[in-house]
């Protein structure tokens, strides 16, 4: 083998100036995909460039590789060098055989012969000779729509082309008969494939001006690989999904019967942990859009126990047998926290408002959108819930006759609100049907844990002698959506009245307040610490003593309600939709006034539906609580039996037999059977 002509290897300044010296570093090609003959050549052009710069001569690089010096520096400057549109130089990319790095530039003056033909890189000769029409035409394309002002949103390509054509009309193109009007199609082929190429060069803002911002957003989301999550409850998305569905609610008639109304725009917020895919909780909320108190109910729903609902005789098998939330798994599980809370653009304003909630109960970070990858606000970016919406619809409401749908075309000549009023699906089924399917999908497997149920993997997660809980303050928790207020004491000595106190447009007192005349003139604090019965609220003096519970006078005392459902209908009682009369409930007046609507084509009030939810859920812990009594009546006889049993036996107590009675039974006849 020869030696080299120079020990040192040859160096090449383009090379030094560049910093690309190193061979081993250059970005190097699959050439498995290549031909066999294409294969070949790269070989020996690779193999040749590592001569050229180890500093062998002409003679041996033609007998190793058939190609002499002159060749290879050419392939090393014009192609090695050159920069690919990823930003790195080709590098050894470069010596892929028809490899096109440089883009095809016309000098010929173009010439259409009769069959249309001659006329390549006519556009690109256009617009280098006239570069302020290529700056021009550029901004064109990527122009997107104002925010602002009034302006096309989408840019047709015949819209462009026509610009285009105009332009060169003025440049007096059309009337030298120069192309493209001296051809058939006036050039509108060429002018397309610009198009692309300028899009495909300026990828960001060709998103923004086909798709708006949205679509740029997305075009920079990532697949959510590097999200920085390892452990369960370190960050969960909250987010409101819009029910695609008509429900009714029946509201009594002066004849004795219910006629059916339909109610529009129902919301589930619903709080979802990352990592082990879990619903913590949720809430349905029925206002025509998310407020305030609906998040916080969402968030003190995932801190408070979960409980089955009592579903209608021959429903209750609907629940599968491991359906759950966490919190209804165990108590390990109620009261938990997260640390971290993400929302999308469209809840995160309400949820400005309730961030020192999460910061003062749950310690938990509001992740905002002006902060890490939610900037970018995509749906991609926040896969998980986004994901568990599809499931909740895909898996219940959208098999069913009374959905809208996502999309208009999804009725698919159906009419949601005639089935929901001749099935008379009411309000309260979708209430248990949205329980029913979250429990569900707690405990469905699935693949991306292992075919685990997001219970089972919580369990499993949380079961690891590395991980510690944190639990929110139940006193804290149970106060999440109380109303505290400093009232004055009316009434006293002089005025010759009991003391009390004015809140929230309800008069208040109890046996304690109206004996302390000291207090009239000063200031108290009154809490509103139950959120769904506004009749009774908590007072302290200024120094912290219990004054108890207070209760409201008429006509605010009959029927538990919320503080907003007695604005909405003090509000409605000023603009004199109804009336009052003395010693009349103002919340059964509002009912009366709603269900006697003679036009039945407006929607029950939010107001309305929610306080029929009050009354469901006052209703249901009474019958919680009548069952409880019940069992424990039924334990207390079966005990006594027992017992008498037990009597009756008298000497017959042989340890056999003891010991015979107290297998298989509960600790409580054990003990009375071995007493």
């Amino acid at each position: 083998m020869k030696t080299r002509e120079n020990p040192l290897g040859r160096q090449l300044p383009c090379l030094l100036r560049t910093g690309n010296e190193d061979l081993d570093v250059w970005p190097t090609p699959d050439d498995g995909v290549l031909t066999e003959s294409d294969r070949k050549k790269y070989l020996m052009r690779k193999e040749a460039v590592r001569l050229y710069l180890a500093g062998y001569g002409d003679s041996l690089i033609r007998e190793k590789c058939e190609i002499g010096l002159k060749q290879t520096y050419r392939l090393i400057t014009e192609r090695c060098l050159k920069t690919h549109p990823d930003g790195r130089i080709y590098g050894f990319r470069g010596l892929i055989p028809k490899l096109r790095i440089k883009p095809y530039k016309r000098k010929r003056k173009v010439k259409v012969n009769e069959f249309g033909g001659g006329a390549v890189g006519a556009m690109g000769l256009v617009l280098d000779l006239n570069p302020d029409l290529r700056r021009s035409f550029d901004k064109k394309i990527l122009e997107s729509a104002s925010s602002s002002t009034l302006s096309l949103i989408r840019k047709p390509r015949q819209a462009l082309w026509k610009w285009f054509l105009d332009r060169l009309r003025d440049l007096g193109y059309e009337v030298r008969g120069e192309w493209p009007f001296n051809t058939i199609t006036n050039g509108y082929n060429s002018v397309c494939r610009y198009i692309d190429l300028v899009y495909k060069l300026n990828p960001k803002m060709a998103a923004r001006a086909i798709g708006g911002k949205t679509l740029e957003r997305k075009l920079i989301t990532g697949d959510g690989v590097d999200r920085p999550v390892k452990r369960v409850l370190q960050r969960v998305e909250m987010d409101a999904h819009k029910l695609d569905g008509r429900f009714c609610v029946l509201m009594p008639n002066g004849d004795g019967d219910h006629v059916p109304r339909i109610v529009h725009r129902l919301w589930v917020i619903v709080i979802l942990d990352v990592e082990s895919r879990a619903v913590l909780g949720y809430h349905f909320a029925l206002g025509k859009e998310v407020s305030k108190t609906d998040v916080l109910r969402a968030i003190k729903s995932a801190l408070t126990r979960w409980r089955r609902r009592i579903l209608s005789p021959g429903l209750q098998h609907i629940y599968w047998d491991n359906a759950n939330f966490p919190s209804g798994m165990s108590d390990r599980y109620v009261g938990m926290c997260w640390d971290e809370t993400s929302v999308d653009g469209a809840l995160a304003e309400t949820c400005k408002r309730v961030e020192q909630f999460l910061r003062d109960v749950v310690s938990s970070r509001l992740i905002s959108p002006k902060e890490g990858f939610a900037s970018r606000r995509g749906l991609d970016e926040r896969p998980f819930i986004e994901t568990f919406f599809r499931v909740l619809a895909g898996g219940g409401l959208h098999k069913m006759s009374n959905t809208t749908g996502s999309k208009p075309k999804d009725r698919k000549g159906r009419e949601p609100e005639e089935v929901a009023l001749n099935s008379q699906f009411q309000l309260e089924y979708a209430e248990d049907l949205i329980d029913v399917l979250i429990a569900n999908y707690n405990a469905t497997p699935h693949t991306s844990l292992g075919y685990r149920t997001p219970l089972q993997f919580l369990e499993y997660a949380t079961n690891r002698p590395d991980f510690s809980f944190r639990y929110a303050d139940p006193e804290q928790v149970s106060l999440l959506l109380s109303l505290r207020k400093k009232c004055k004491v009316h009434g006293g000595v002089q005025e010759g009245r009991a003391p009390y106190v004015n809140f929230e447009n309800a008069r208040y007192t109890n046996e304690i307040l109206s004996q302390r005349f000291d207090l009239a003139g000063k200031y108290i604090d009154v809490i509103n610490h139950e959120e769904n019965d506004a009749r009774i609220a908590l007072a302290s003096t200024s120094d912290g003593q219990s004054l108890g519970v207070l209760r409201a006078g008429p006509p605010w005392h009959r029927f538990p309600h919320s503080l907003r459902i007695r604005a909405a209908i003090k509000g409605m009682i000023r603009k004199k939709m109804f009336y009052v009369a003395s010693g009349t409930d103002a919340t059964e007046a509002f009912v009366e006034y709603c269900e006697s609507q003679s036009n039945k084509k407006l929607p029950p009030h939010p107001s309305y539906l929610e306080f029929r939810r009050i009354i469901a859920n006052s209703e249901r812990n009474e019958s919680e609580e009548l069952l409880r009594v019940a069992l424990d009546t039924i334990s207390s006889s079966d005990e006594a039996e027992i017992a008498r049993r037990d009597q009756a036996i008298g000497g017959k107590d042989s340890d056999s037999e003891v010991n015979e009675c107290s297998q298989g039974s509960s600790p409580r006849r054990r003990k009375a059977a071995s007493s």
